[in-house]
């Protein structure tokens, strides 16, 4: 039995661990860790900004809908990846073993590598 870890449950992590889970059966566990309980859609933001959506409107907690497909969910922030021994570190000293990792975290903007940036134009 394997175990397969999927880090960060946005618009990428949550559809990979959905179909990890249908593709490989029950005889492989699957465990979502995230650094938040809820699932908020991200492009809705602008929309939530200017008061055209509710908070509500654009969030879900994320637990029943992993549990419901029999996939395991950590909400916690992960702080180091050791690929050494296939474990990760997380907030507060927990560590998770993990065969297979799926990092799905997203993008890290870097505006401060943009010319200029740092001038106040932001």
């Amino acid at each position: 039995m394997a175990h397969i870890v999927v880090m960060g449950a946005g618009t990428g992590g949550m559809p990979c661990a959905y179909e990890l889970r249908m593709e490989l059966g029950r005889e492989h566990e699957v465990t979502m860790i995230n650094e938040r309980e809820y699932f908020q859609f991200v492009p809705s933001n602008p929309w939530l900004a200017v008061g055209w959506r509710e908070r509500s409107h654009i969030t879900f907690d994320i637990r029943p809908h992993l549990e419901r497909k029999g996939i395991n969910f950590i909400a916690k922030r992960v702080d180091k990846i050791d690929t050494e021994t296939n474990q990760l570190t997380l907030d507060g000293g927990d560590t998770v073993d993990f065969d297979y990792l799926v990092i799905a975290t997203g993008p890290r903007l870097a505006f401060e590598e943009v010319e200029g940036w740092s001038r106040g134009f932001y």
